[in-house]
């Protein structure tokens, strides 16, 4: 049984994971995280939705959804050719991501964009790229409790020739 996904934590991983995989931004970082200013090249890394995907339901008692992020790649205009260079650095982040889980326990990633986010509120002093990207997971504790032994051999019969005084009534079934 996977062991349950801590949202947080979750978020801290990919971080450490984009951190160790792109030494040179001198900035990745979750959004939330206090920095006193923001040194560039940066990444910036945020949860932004958990969309019900209702039909992977394994009913399990979990909430099955899709977790999107979006990772921000941040550069001055003072950089040397700044437009290619950011493009670069996302098409790099978006090659690592790919079918990647990022050191946390959920499904591959895909990812939905990669553009310019010209409406982010630092464009001006910027220049910014968004890739955006989702992974699968169950949220929550599974009711089912993997502690007992697994059965090898499925055995059947008929009624009334069941339970324990019909033993030797059961046929195995192989499957």
């Amino acid at each position: 049984m996977p062991e349950e996904i801590d949202l947080g934590e979750a978020l801290n991983t990919v971080v450490e994971t984009l951190k160790a995989q792109f030494p040179t931004f001198k900035t990745v970082a979750a959004e939330d995280q206090d920095r006193k200013e923001l040194q560039i090249p940066a990444i910036i890394v945020q949860m932004t939705e958990l969309e019900p995907d209702l039909d992977s339901d394994a009913h399990t008692g979990q909430f099955p959804c899709l977790i999107h992020l979006e990772a921000r790649i941040v550069m001055g205009h003072r950089t040397p050719q700044v437009r290619r260079e950011v493009v670069r650095a996302a098409g790099a982040l978006s090659a690592f991501i790919h079918s990647a889980r990022l050191g946390v326990g959920w499904g591959a990633a895909q990812i939905l964009a990669v553009e310019p986010d010209e409406f982010s509120p630092v464009a001006n002093s910027y220049e910014v790229w968004m890739v955006e990207w989702v992974h699968s997971a169950d949220i929550g504790e599974s009711y089912f409790v993997d502690d007992g032994v697994t059965p090898t051999q499925v055995l059947t019969s008929w009624t009334p020739q069941i339970g324990v005084d019909h033993e030797a009534d059961y046929e195995a079934q192989h499957v």
